[in-house]
């Protein structure tokens, strides 16, 4: 699963925000995120920025620094 799926699939889960430290600790830990990378707290942060920048059709928002949800719960 990519970083944005199971980014989806955590904040569905968890039904608030949270910081994407806690969304990628989560998913690792659930098994919906398999990284290689050493830094995939980092790689989890850019992908969801980039998807609130850049597509007015992204299922996330950013409701603080670091802090993202789904817009399906605003």
């Amino acid at each position: 699963m990519d970083f944005k799926t199971a980014a989806r699939e955590v904040l569905l889960e968890v039904g608030h925000p949270l910081h994407y430290t806690d969304i990628t600790e989560i998913a690792l830990a659930s098994g919906y995120l398999e990284s290689a990378g050493r830094t995939p707290h980092n790689t989890m942060r850019a992908r969801l920025s980039v998807d609130v920048r850049d597509n007015p059709e992204s299922p996330f928002a950013q409701t603080a620094p670091g802090v993202y949800t789904l817009r399906e719960g605003l």
